[in-house]
C-alpha cells in the first residue's frame, strides 16, 4: 500500500467506517481485519494528548503504510490538521514520510520533527548519527523487541525516545515507557485499563472492547505492567517452566549479534533448549559456554546453531 492508497481509503469511508489493516504474522499467519475508524481517532488522539502534540506539528514516519504503527502516524497527522487532500499546499502541520530503510532520515531536510516514529533497526542508525539529526521532541519506537545493547545505547543518545506496547488488534499501542539502560514498566494510556487473565494480560478499551492477549505479564499496583513472554513460547524442560524472552534480555547484555531462544522436543526433557544465532566465526560451542555463564543450568540451550533466524516482511522473529 502507498500513502496515497491509504489517504484516500481513509477519505472515501465515512466517520464510522472500517479500515482494512493486517497483523504482523510473528505469531502465525497474518490475518486481515477491520478496524473502526472511531476507535482509531481515539488512539490517535490518546497519543497525541500523551505528546502535547497538535496544530503546527510536524509527523514524520519511517514505517510503512501497510503497518498499523505507519496508517496511525497518518491519523495524528490529520487530526493535528494536516491536509492530505491538497499536500503540498502550505500548511502549519506536515507529515513527511520515507521509504522504511534502516539508514532513518538520511538526507533529511526536515528543520524539525515534533514525533517520529521508527522500528529498533533503525534506531542503531539514529543513534549513532543522533547530533546530526534535526531537533526531535519525541521518537515512538515499536514493532519488534529492543535488544538490551541497542537499548543501553538510545539511552545514552539522548534522544527523547519511547518503546510501545501494542498490536494491531488494539488499533496501535495502548502504554508506553520511556527507553532507559534498564526496562522499565509500561504505563497504560488514559482509557486503557489492563488486568491479569489466568496467566495472561488482559487490555480494557474503554466503551469499545477487552481483549486477553498471549503475553504474560507482572502487574504493579500503579496499574503498570512488565511483559514476562508469551505464553505460547514457554518452553516446558525437565518440568521447569523458561521464557525464553527472559533467556534473550539476560544473553543480550552481552551477544551483539542477533539470536533468538526456542524449544524443540526432547525424548528425556520434554522439551529442550534451543538457540539460533546469526554469527559467523564463532564456534557454537564457544557460544554455549557463554551461555552457562550467564544462565541458571535449567535455562541453559542444550543446542546452539548457527544460521538465518526467520523473519516476518516487518522485522519480526518468526519464533
Amino acid at each position: 500500500m502507498s500513502w496515497e492508497e491509504f489517504f484516500r481509503e481513509w477519505d472515501v469511508t465515512g466517520d464510522e467506517g472500517f479500515i482494512r489493516c493486517h497483523t504482523s504474522g510473528s505469531t502465525g499467519k497474518p490475518k486481515e481485519i477491520l478496524l473502526p475508524k472511531r476507535e482509531m481517532v481515539r488512539s490517535a488522539r490518546r497519543t497525541i494528548d500523551f505528546f502535547g502534540l497538535g496544530p503546527g506539528a510536524t509527523f514524520y514516519s519511517c514505517i510503512s503504510p501497510d503497518t498499523i504503527g505507519g496508517k496511525m502516524m497518518a491519523v495524528r497527522a490529520i487530526l493535528s490538521g494536516y491536509d492530505f487532500r491538497s499536500p503540498h499546499a502550505e500548511s502549519a502541520t506536515q507529515f513527511l514520510w520515507e521509504h522504511p530503510v534502516n539508514r532513518a532520515l538520511e538526507g533529511c531536510r526536515a528543520e524539525r520533527i515534533d514525533l517520529l516514529a521508527a522500528v529498533p533497526s533503525q534506531m542503531d542508525w539514529l543513534t549513532a548519527h543522533a547530533g546530526s539529526l534535526p531537533p526531535i521532541g519525541a521518537i515512538l519506537v515499536g514493532g519488534s523487541a529492543i535488544h538490551p545493547i541497542l537499548r543501553k545505547r538510545i539511552a545514552d543518545s539522548g534522544l527523547n525516545a519511547w518503546e510501545s506496547y501494542g498490536m494491531t488488534e488494539t488499533s496501535s499501542h495502548i502504554a508506553l515507557r520511556r527507553i532507559e539502560a534498564e526496562e522499565t514498566p509500561f504505563h497504560p494510556l488514559p482509557g486503557i485499563r489492563v488486568s491479569p487473565d489466568e496467566d495472561c494480560l488482559a487490555i480494557e478499551i474503554e466503551g469499545w472492547q477487552r481483549i486477553t492477549t498471549n503475553d504474560m505479564a507482572r502487574l504493579n499496583p500503579d496499574g503498570s505492567f512488565q511483559i514476562l513472554g508469551r505464553k505460547d513460547n514457554v518452553i516446558v524442560s525437565g518440568g521447569k517452566k523458561i521464557h525464553p524472552e527472559e533467556a534473550e534480555r539476560i544473553l543480550g547484555q552481552e551477544f551483539d549479534f542477533p539470536f533468538i531462544i526456542c524449544g524443540e522436543p526432547d525424548e528425556k526433557w520434554g522439551e529442550c533448549v534451543v538457540m539460533t544465532a546469526e554469527c559467523s566465526g564463532i564456534d557454537p560451542e564457544e557460544i554455549r559456554k557463554m551461555c552457562r555463564m550467564l544462565l541458571p543450568g535449567w535455562m541453559c540451550p542444550k543446542k546452539v546453531r548457527v544460521g538465518k533466524i526467520s523473519r516476518t516482511p516487518g522485522g519480526k522473529y518468526k519464533r
